[in-house]
């Protein structure tokens, strides 16, 4: 029954009722949450590969998750970004798997930085993973400091990364957890027991680089589901991890990803097409409003989704019809689980 129920569901995911994000102004609602609140405790909205949407440097429907710049996700409500550094002729670019896209690092940085002086109440949440497939070995060896140095530059927008983190804390700041270790600082903080399985982990941990002090981390990355049971099991793990968030001790972090490619391309799987990720978003996201709206307010922790802060979304490779990601109507349910 749970399997057929989902079934039905992916059927009718395009008559989701679409709201238009720009209604909601999401450029600083942590000003309405108080200081004391721990930031493990939040429901923040956030954004998987979320340099995509500043455009690719490749030609074709793969690795695209976002149609909106980090700046207009930002304006949404979008206060956690995925981002993928490389390092590669002499700097650290942002990829996709192999595919690069059109802002550095350093850029995305600036851009986050940016919204922080206009919005010095709000923070942002940088999670990096080293795309070290787009890198050659000398670029390998050099991630590590270069990291260090691009946290360095930031100055005291830079967090520094404790149990017990409070929102008056990270007010104004940009904290990076890194799947990847790196050198050079004291701030922000490393993962580790980080996982790709299809009920993902309740035993990771974040570790911080100034203290050496971790913390619980409940983690489900399950990013492939490519046919009719692993598209169930997706959905199955995303479900429980909104619950495992809502029962979780106030200092447990969950970091959930939504984002996952329904498709095969030319009989070739699994393949990271942009078609793929909109079938996900538009099966799975009105599914998850729909079980969000239903369950009462609850810490959802941080929810890293594709095509974050957009509604509807145009076809592409292999599937040429509009999709309805709802991802406006997504991020604004997230936020107001916090109001």
């Amino acid at each position: 029954m749970e399997k057929l129920r989902y079934r039905i569901l992916f059927v009718l995911s395009a008559c989701c009722l679409v709201l238009n994000a720009q209604s909601f102004d999401g450029k600083s609602w942590l000003a309405g949450i108080d200081n004391n609140r721990l930031v493990s405790s939040l429901s923040i909205p956030g954004a998987h590969d979320a340099a995509t949407g500043e455009g690719l440097l490749f030609l074709g429907g793969f690795g695209k998750t976002q149609t909106l710049k980090l700046a207009a996700m930002w304006d949404c409500g979008v206060r956690a970004f995925d981002l993928r550094p490389a390092y590669d002729k002499d700097e650290l670019g942002i990829y996709h798997g192999t595919i690069k896209t059109k802002v550095s690092f350093r850029e995305a940085l600036d851009i986050l930085s940016a919204k922080l002086d206009e919005n010095p109440t709000e923070f942002a949440i940088v999670l990096i993973r080293e795309e070290s497939e787009a890198e050659k070995n000398s670029g390998r060896q050099k991630w590590p400091q270069a990291i260090g140095e691009h946290i360095e530059a930031l100055g005291s927008k830079a967090a520094v990364f404790k149990p017990g983190m409070t929102v008056g804390d990270l007010r104004g700041k940009i904290l990076l957890v890194s799947r990847n270790a790196y050198t050079g600082t004291s701030k922000g903080a490393v993962v580790s027991g980080w996982t790709h399985n299809d009920t993902g982990t309740t035993d990771a941990r974040i570790t911080s680089y100034s203290t050496g002090e971790s913390v619980r981390l409940q983690v489900q990355d399950y990013y492939a589901p490519t046919d009719d049971e692993k598209r169930h099991a997706k959905c199955k793990a995303v479900l429980n991890f909104i619950t495992l968030a809502g029962k979780a001790p106030k200092d447990v972090w969950t970091i959930s990803f939504l984002s996952g490619y329904c498709t095969t391309w030319l009989g070739v799987t699994p393949v990271a097409t942009t078609s793929g990720y909109k079938q996900n978003a538009a099966a799975l996201h009105p599914i998850l409003i729909d079980f969000i709206s239903k369950r009462g307010k609850a810490p959802l922790g941080i929810m890293l989704m594709d095509f974050a802060g957009a509604d509807k979304v145009k076809g592409g490779v292999s599937h040429w019809a509009d999709f309805s990601t709802c991802g406006g109507r997504l991020v604004q349910l997230i936020v107001e689980q916090n109001l």
